[in-house]
């Protein structure tokens, strides 16, 4: 634990908290604004959350390969793909369990633990067998490559685009996520292309962060670096519209610039002034990000199971009753106590994490 960034750390814990209050409101119609994806074109803070963890993953899989010196051996290969086959496996047994009622044929295949296993296999495989080096060209590659995909195999709509149609061929409708209404999964398989672009951002700032030892020139050049994909991505945007779920090109750059601008601010914080002090809950979820991660969705889907019948007799999950019982009953139908209920919710999900963070017990894949 001595020898780890405690600004990744914490940036890491930051996106959790955040991730948990976006999942788990106590009304998904009555979020705030900034707490809900953007429906289709556009960007909200909550549109930042999962870029940021494949950010996160790409700029921490640079220090972990240190020990071997960012070398590709079959040893490295097998626990790399091993460890991303793991985390695959796991964000699918996520969106079947309980199991029950969710037969073989139901089960949705790609997701977000299945985007991020793909991008660090596939980013990490490649980034240490061509170096450092080529690998801005290969952001720039997949980046232009999508763009001229989608926008020669489709439209820009969630029912005609490439990637959509890509997906209704490799897996079938009933494999995809139906929550917009149609068979669309906003983690599918071809956009996987863009995402891993992301991964390469993080990887490049883990590079540069390593390989300098001027704090000044560190902070100074990755504000720029930042600030410069920032505005790529929104004059990109009047081209091929930043839009998370189809994971555009400019969505890329833009969310991959406020991803390194959030991360040296935390950098500029804690490592270089010491100011550490309002960090220390942010590092409960920072050190164990995939427990974290598991307790948050398997928590509500738990609470979700139990039953109970409305004032008009329908049956409600155990989400929505409490909901009511303890929040609605005191602050009304309202947006407030949505809110409220979501910070709540991630309070007992760090309580749970604090149990094994105080012991030293950290959950690991692979």
């Amino acid at each position: 634990m001595k020898n780890r960034l405690q600004s990744l750390d914490i940036f890491r814990g930051i996106t959790i908290c955040f991730m948990i209050i976006v999942n788990t409101p106590g009304s998904y119609t009555l979020a705030f604004a900034p707490l809900q994806h953007a429906a289709w074109h556009g960007f909200t803070p909550t549109d930042l959350v999962f870029p940021s963890f494949v950010f996160i993953t790409g700029l921490s899989a640079w220090f972990s390969f240190k020990s071997v010196h960012h070398t590709l051996t079959p040893a490295l290969a097998m626990k790399i793909w091993k460890r991303a086959g793991i985390i695959f496996l796991l964000g699918v047994g996520l969106y079947a369990f309980p199991f029950v009622g969710h037969p073989l044929s139901t089960w949705r295949i790609l997701g977000v633990l299945q985007r991020i296993a793909l991008c660090y296999a596939v980013g990490s495989t490649v980034a240490l067998l061509v170096g450092t080096r080529y690998i801005p060209f290969i952001i720039a590659a997949l980046l232009l490559g999508y763009w001229g995909i989608v926008s020669s195999f489709g439209d820009l709509t969630m029912a005609g685009n490439a990637g959509q149609k890509l997906d209704m061929f490799l897996f079938g409708e009933s494999h995809l996520y139906h929550g917009e209404g149609i068979a669309f999964d906003p983690e599918g398989f071809l956009s996987t292309m863009p995402s891993l672009g992301t991964f390469f951002i993080g990887y490049l700032v883990g590079n540069f962060l390593d390989q300098n030892q001027d704090k000044t020139l560190i902070i100074r050049n990755l504000s720029i670096a930042g600030i410069s994909l920032i505005i790529v991505g929104l004059l990109w945007d009047f081209n091929f519209p930043i839009n998370k779920k189809l994971w555009t090109s400019s969505y890329v750059c833009l969310a991959g610039g406020l991803s390194t601008l959030i991360f040296t601010l935390c950098y500029y914080l804690i490592d270089v002034k010491k100011i550490q002090n309002w960090s220390r809950f942010f590092k409960v979820f920072g050190t164990n990000a995939i427990l974290a991660y598991m307790v948050s969705e398997l928590l509500i889907i738990c609470i979700s199971l139990f039953q109970s019948p409305d004032s008009k007799g329908v049956m409600q999950d155990g989400h929505w009753w409490t909901h009511k019982t303890l929040f609605i009953s005191w602050l009304g139908d309202t947006e407030g106590a949505s809110f409220i209920y979501a910070i709540v919710y991630m309070l007992v999900c760090w309580a749970i994490v604090w149990l094994f963070y105080r012991k030293s017990v950290f959950l690991k894949v692979g």
